[in-house]
């Protein structure tokens, strides 16, 4: 059972993993799915309408802005435990480390006139996706251990990063 304290700290690093899942996805996509495979997958996905985010202690999926569920901290207290928010707030902190690397990687797409310097990137953006593997289908693992209704691009993006 965690503390009010405890819960408050679990939200917020759940908040902060699915925030950079989010951030990521786009990009991911347009690793894994090159040319026409991703601008189809863009052109049905205009935007996401799943989107799941954080209320107080809360943990709040809204679909096309309306609150579809919502996860409560008095019952995340009461089946959770403090390893469960260790292993959120390593999440956390791995997923911030690989967006920092991701980001600066990722600047250098395509921006060479040189194919085989961006083909080289690319190479490095597919090796991070594999690294970061753990830490993107973990969060969502968690996420639907707890209740949380998993759609859109979170199922989308954890399909292609299961077989990258």
């Amino acid at each position: 059972m965690l503390t009010p304290v405890e819960i408050a700290a679990l939200i917020a690093a759940t908040k902060g993993t699915v925030d950079v899942f989010d951030k990521l996805a786009g990009p991911i996509k347009r690793i894994l799915l090159p040319g026409q495979r991703y601008e189809q997958a863009e052109a049905k996905d205009q935007r996401w309408r799943f989107k799941i985010g954080t209320k107080g202690n809360d943990i709040v999926v809204k679909e096309d802005g309306e609150v579809r569920q919502t996860v409560t901290g008095a019952e995340l207290a009461k089946s959770l435990s403090p390893s469960d928010l260790a292993l959120v707030q390593t999440y956390e902190r791995k997923m911030q480390d690989y967006f920092n690397l991701w980001s600066s990687v990722y600047a250098a797409k395509d921006a060479s006139q040189d194919p085989l310097v961006n083909a080289q990137t690319d190479a490095q953006l597919k090796k991070l996706i594999v690294s970061m593997r753990e830490e993107l289908l973990g969060i969502l693992k968690f996420l639907q251990q707890i209740g949380v209704h998993l759609d859109d691009h979170y199922m989308h993006v954890r399909s292609l990063v299961e077989n990258a």
